[in-house]
């Protein structure tokens, strides 16, 4: 049975993000209502742990969100239920097929491409498109920059860093960082080759590239 301690934190920690979310139109009352599930649902699966690094991972996004689109009209400002369940759905699955540290892998993707397009919009030089190198216009999907790139390593240091902090494994530290590179790649690559044709929607793109940087950690780890 969960710790009473560790109830009244997931409770009040949820009651705040609502609020805030709710006050800073952060997200549409949908998708505050699947989000408090999703905390809760992962809570229940793992831990205390869990939860607190997906508060972590949505409170990361969405700032680095605001601050490299603050002035910036942009379609995707307000979060939406697909948004949540694109950027979480793995990491609930790995929880419920036991794999603890595919959840951090696929937190890890998604942290890495999340900043990875968005500190990307700030990039001076303009993206590239990841399957062919064509230059494209900022916010095409699938355009990839340096700056981006370099942003996306961070994001996998930052899930890498905390598990490395709790397990003290440089190995599985390098693991991490890898997988989230290599889970934002292939969400680009997918929305080069498929979001940009309207074949796939930005939350399947984005289940996708977490998958893939789950399934990275998971052969890494049994090599």
């Amino acid at each position: 049975m969960a710790s009473p301690l560790y109830v009244a934190i997931v409770l009040i920690t949820l009651c705040i993000f609502s609020i805030v979310s709710y006050k800073k139109k952060q997200l549409d009352i949908e998708g505050i209502l699947i989000a408090n599930i999703v905390g809760i649902i992962i809570f229940l699966l793992g831990n205390i742990v869990n939860f607190l690094l997906i508060v972590f991972f949505f409170v990361v996004a969405t700032v680095f969100t605001y601050l490299a689109r603050k002035g910036k009209p942009s379609k995707h400002e307000v979060r939406t239920t697909g948004n949540i369940l694109g950027n979480s759905g793995t990491a609930i699955l790995a929880l419920a097929f036991n794999f603890q540290f595919g959840f951090f892998a696929a937190l890890s993707a998604a942290l890495a491409d999340t900043l990875g397009s968005e500190i990307g919009l700030l990039s001076k030089k303009k993206p590239v498109l990841i399957t062919t190198l064509e230059k494209v216009e900022p916010g095409t999907d699938g355009g990839v920059t340096v700056l981006g790139m370099y942003a996306s390593l961070i994001g996998g240091t930052a899930i890498g860093a905390i598990h490395f902090c709790l397990f003290q494994d440089l190995f599985l530290f390098l693991v991490l960082v890898g997988s989230g590179f290599a889970g934002s790649v292939v969400d680009s690559v997918f929305g080069a080759l498929f979001e940009r044709k309207k074949m796939l929607n930005n939350a399947e793109v984005n289940f996708l590239g977490s998958t893939g940087g789950a399934a990275v950690a998971f052969f890494l780890t049994r090599i």
